[in-house]
């Protein structure tokens, strides 16, 4: 693990990375794209197109679809599969940014003890978002270029909760908005890189750090929806989602796409 240039992760993640921040420009103007930061990304396969797609995967190694609709997994399934590939899907859900706003609220009524919101200042910048990332990475969650967790590509919300005494963060999460002016989803908010240090799991942080994020792109950034992906088998991560006002949305998937032989990219 390593940070170049706001990179984090493995080769491959940061080879990823690197791609999608040289094509943001483009992912934000094309028909069919998502600027996903991780990777490429489409929220329409066929408009996007099936042969870029193709070289994205050969070129880079992996591509997320974001907001498929189910009926059409199998079929992007079958395609994936005559070009080697495979795909791991996620369940999404969703909700409207006055009931988040409100389920928020009353999550942050109590807030969590024995821990401090970290406030980036401009000098400091770099170094808490590098901290964030290996933070993220120690959870087994694959980080976003410290460029996208910023705000510099475009407005998000980034919360961070650490320890008092020694600063040491303990739960992050974030929120952006991928899809542009293309897309039925371009003011739709994605939510997530919840994570929360194994010593302070079960106290509530997680829900606690997500309702931040969701909040703040709710306010200050005015999305009109916000969506997070789950497994419905993670039943954990399922209960802070709907905590924050969040429901499944059973006719849609999210998922990532690699070469069959490829290790998982995340958890």
């Amino acid at each position: 693990m390593e940070t170049e240039r706001g990179l984090f992760g493995s080769d491959l993640q940061r080879k990823l990375q690197a791609a999608s921040l040289a094509n943001v420009r483009e992912y934000r103007d094309t028909p069919g794209a998502v600027f996903a930061a991780r990777m490429a990304g489409t929220d329409d396969p066929d408009r996007f197109g099936w042969d870029r797609i193709k070289q994205v995967l050969r070129n880079e190694g992996a591509i997320t679809f974001r907001m498929i609709p189910t009926d059409q997994c199998a079929p992007i399934e079958k395609k994936l599969a005559e070009i080697g590939c495979t795909i791991s899907w996620w369940d999404v859900f969703d909700a409207q940014a006055d009931e988040i706003k409100a389920a928020c609220e009353h999550v942050l009524i109590s807030p969590c003890e024995d821990v401090v919101q970290l406030n980036a200042s401009a000098s400091d910048n770099g170094n808490l978002f590098e901290s964030a990332q290996a933070f993220m990475a120690e959870c087994g969650v694959a980080p976003y270029p410290a460029q996208v967790l910023s705000g510099s590509l475009g407005p998000a919300a980034f919360a961070a909760l650490s320890k008092p005494e020694d600063g040491s963060i303990v739960a992050t999460a974030f929120s952006y908005f991928p899809y542009n002016r293309y897309s039925e989803h371009w003011k739709t908010a994605w939510a997530g890189l919840v994570a929360v240090s194994e010593e302070m799991r079960g106290r509530g942080l997680g829900v606690f750090v997500n309702a931040l994020v969701l909040k703040s792109i709710v306010e200050d950034y005015g999305a009109e929806r916000v969506q997070e992906f789950a497994r419905t088998s993670n039943f954990a991560s399922c209960k802070m989602i709907e905590r924050c006002g969040l429901t499944l949305r059973k006719e849609f998937h999210a998922g990532i796409a690699q070469p069959c032989e490829a290790t998982s990219f995340t958890r």
